[in-house]
């Protein structure tokens, strides 16, 4: 906290100012890369003893692409290791970086307990001088109100005297987190003048992107939520218009490109959902700081419920398909194409792919999953059927839902899936990807989302 801004970067880089970054999740682990990657000696600390074993022997613990190299590499050249002992990693370093996930409850209440639980050990490590560079997501006054207090008191050093103390949220999605943590633009706040001059040296350091300061750390907290739940309202603009269209006999995608033809319009694509950890929890982060202040946030609430019905609309086009067929839904063999929360990416927290597999399955429905970004035998460890290939997985089925639009899905020839299914099948496209008149041609019964013309 007392260098010059060069003196920083070049410590940093010479491996003078040690690292430790407490949470080696989807976004800890790549930060941790990123930083010994320009030469940083970093120590990364996680409560799962699995994902610290893993990186010791030079094996990322995540499928995120690029990863692998990058901790096999680092591990080798001794610039990277981690270990369950936040304390000691803390102690052992002068800039911390805290990555640990912000989650809800089963009442969507926010779950802090992860940040509080490592706060109090880097409290218990942290030495006089060091600097806390906070990125988890949170709503407004988190970092303060938990952060700074509770290492304040496991520390018995003050904020802005003892040790310096910065909030810069992440910007950056599984798939592609290692790119996106260096070139998007960063958000950067701090206690103080001190703090966030060292932290916005530090992060020069591995971002290429524009660093942008706000003027206190509450600020950099609502923006975080502001454009996340920018999105998920959006979506949810989509798929209520896109639900509307299905009844009035319109095509959304059609009447979607017509109306962003108007430059101040951009309405997004309708799908099965919200996944991802992200979109899914983060408005209910700010909706209890809403509460707390008595203001009631109608706008977001609305847009996670029509989100959240997306995967049982799904459903009910499938049984809409499946009854002009003459099938029920109990018994009928359903092919579910993508288990994943999006295209491309290995994961399915809070998957709309998943709900929607576990309704099929109270339905009754025999239900076979396929992923290209999964093994068939790693499908099966989620407790669902599946089968090595696509045309294995689509053989004799009823209806073939197809709910993220992952590349290889791009590739598949109409005549050639239905061709494979059974007699009077269905195809329920969430990811807008074939043509509604190429499959009835094909001799299917189509249904997609939005699609009113296909679907009356």
């Amino acid at each position: 906290m007392t260098l010059p801004a060069i003196e920083i970067r070049r410590k940093l880089r010479s491996g003078d100012l040690p690292v430790a970054v407490v949470g080696l999740g989807w976004m800890g682990l790549p930060t941790a890369c990123l930083l010994g990657n320009i030469g940083a000696k970093v120590v990364g600390s996680d409560t799962n003893g699995k994902i610290v074993e893993s990186v010791n022997r030079g094996i990322s613990p995540l499928p995120e692409p690029g990863l692998g190299q990058y901790v096999k590499k680092l591990s080798k050249e001794g610039k990277l290791k981690a270990t369950t002992k936040t304390e000691e990693a803390v102690r052992e370093s002068t800039i911390i970086f805290l990555i640990v996930p912000t989650l809800i409850d089963r009442q969507k209440k926010p779950d802090y307990s992860s940040v509080e639980n490592a706060c109090r050990e880097i409290g218990k490590g942290l030495q006089e001088g060091s600097l806390i560079i906070f990125e988890s997501t949170c709503g407004p006054g988190i970092t303060e109100r938990i952060v700074k207090r509770t290492v304040e008191k496991h520390s018995g050093l003050k904020a802005g005297e003892g040790f310096g103390l910065a909030y810069s949220p992440m910007r950056a999605m599984s798939g592609s987190a290692l790119r996106d943590l260096c070139h998007y633009v960063r958000i950067v706040s701090a206690i103080d003048s001190k703090s966030l001059e060292a932290a916005t040296e530090v992060l020069k350091t591995f971002v290429r992107g524009e660093i942008h300061p706000v003027s206190d750390i509450r600020t950099a907290e609502a923006a975080k939520l502001f454009e996340t739940i920018y999105r998920d309202t959006n979506i949810a603009l989509a798929n209520e218009f896109a639900m509307y269209c299905e009844k009035a006999g319109i095509d959304y995608m059609e009447a979607k490109r017509a109306a962003n033809t108007q430059q101040y319009s951009h309405l997004h694509c309708p799908g099965i959902g919200v996944g991802g950890h992200c979109l899914p929890v983060y408005p209910y982060l700010l909706e209890a700081e809403a509460d707390d202040l008595e203001e009631n946030m109608k706008l977001i609430k609305v847009a996670r419920e029509i989100n959240d019905v997306m995967p049982r609309h799904t459903l009910r086009l499938a049984a809409s398909g499946l009854r002009v067929a003459g099938k029920p839904v109990a018994r009928s063999r359903i092919t579910v194409l993508g288990i994943t929360y999006r295209a491309n990416a290995k994961e399915t927290r809070f998957s709309p792919s998943v709900e929607l597999v576990d309704l099929l399955k109270r339905r009754g429905a025999r239900v076979t999953v396929f992923d290209p970004r999964y093994t068939s035998t790693e499908i099966k460890q989620m407790g669902y059927d599946a089968k090595p290939t696509i045309k294995m997985s689509v053989e004799k089925a009823d209806c073939v839902i197809l709910t993220v639009p992952h590349d290889e899905f791009k590739q598949l020839k109409i005549n050639d899936l239905i061709s494979a299914m059974a007699k009077q099948s269905v195809i329920v496209d969430g990811s807008h990807l074939f043509d509604p008149k190429a499959i009835e041609k094909a001799g299917a019964i189509y249904r997609g989302i939005g699609t009113g013309t296909w679907a009356k």
